[in-house]
């Protein structure tokens, strides 16, 4: 007998929503076309609207969770300078809006702007992100596939086995948040990125003297105490069941719900 499994929320949100086969093509280094800057003594695409993110960033963001995004931003733009051929393909604006708004909604407060019950906070993040680029006077210029980029690139941006087969502009974001993560992780990926660049952007935007790991999972350990129906099912669960006394997804799980459509439950099945 098969056994029909429902989409979880957030797949079937993705999977309603409209995609575009165009890629965009354009350079990390400096243009003509395309005014940079030098941040870190890392040179960095210097629009208007790369501007007003990070001031939009800035603003609605803690110090911590602000340097985080800076620094995911500046790994991801040193990951591409290490390959010129995955740079050739990504548009630098969606890369840099991707990263400084890819956490908007990292905000331990339940009435903080951009959060909701239900949602995981990437995807609180991602329409976060698309409403900033739709409200601004350039954004309002831009065509529907950028925005669909900016947003799936956050709301995959802890998704690899998702963001790692999308778009050049999604794989880039992920990689920029991930090298955050995984330049000094035992076996962890680099991508080029050298000690003394690594080293530059964290003199630029420091981590946490305090906390170090414990803040992270203090972090994942909040949204699963207070927003435990965004965790399920997600990478989020495991940590919730070992951190947050009385958190269980029994009931939630996918295969709790695959059952339920059966009329059947896991003690029938191990009787």
């Amino acid at each position: 007998m098969r056994v029909p499994t429902p989409i979880s929320p957030f797949l079937l949100l993705l999977l309603t929503t409209t995609f575009f086969s165009t890629f965009t093509t354009a350079t990390p280094r400096p243009s003509p076309s395309l005014p940079h800057r030098t941040l870190a003594g890392i040179s960095v695409i210097d629009t208007p609207m790369v501007r007003d993110a990070q001031a939009y960033a800035r603003l609605h963001c803690s110090p911590s969770t602000y340097n985080h995004i800076m620094r995911s931003w500046l790994f991801g733009v040193l990951h591409l300078s290490h390959d010129p051929a995955l740079a050739s393909k990504v548009d630098l604006e969606v890369h840099a809006l991707g990263l400084m708004l890819h956490d908007l909604a990292n905000n331990q407060s339940l009435s903080a702007p951009f959060i909701t019950m239900d949602r995981r906070f990437e995807v609180d993040s991602a329409f976060a992100a698309a409403d900033f680029i739709r409200s601004h006077p350039d954004g309002k210029k831009w065509p529907d596939y950028r925005v669909q980029r900016v947003w799936d690139g956050i709301a995959l941006h802890a998704e690899p086995k998702l963001a790692l087969y999308k778009e050049p502009d999604v794989f880039a974001i992920y990689w920029g948040n991930e090298l955050e993560f995984s330049w000094d992780r035992p076996g962890g990926e680099q991508k080029g990125v050298t000690k003394e660049e690594r080293e530059r952007v964290l003199r630029e935007f420091p981590r946490p003297t305090e906390g170090g790991g414990g803040g992270t999972l203090a972090f994942i350990a909040w949204w699963c105490r207070y927003k435990p129906e965004s965790t399920y099912n997600t990478w989020m669960q495991p940590f919730g069941e070992l951190l947050v006394p009385g958190y269980s997804a029994v009931g939630h799980r996918l295969i709790d719900r695959s059952l339920a459509a059966v009329g059947l439950n896991m003690s029938d099945i191990l009787k």
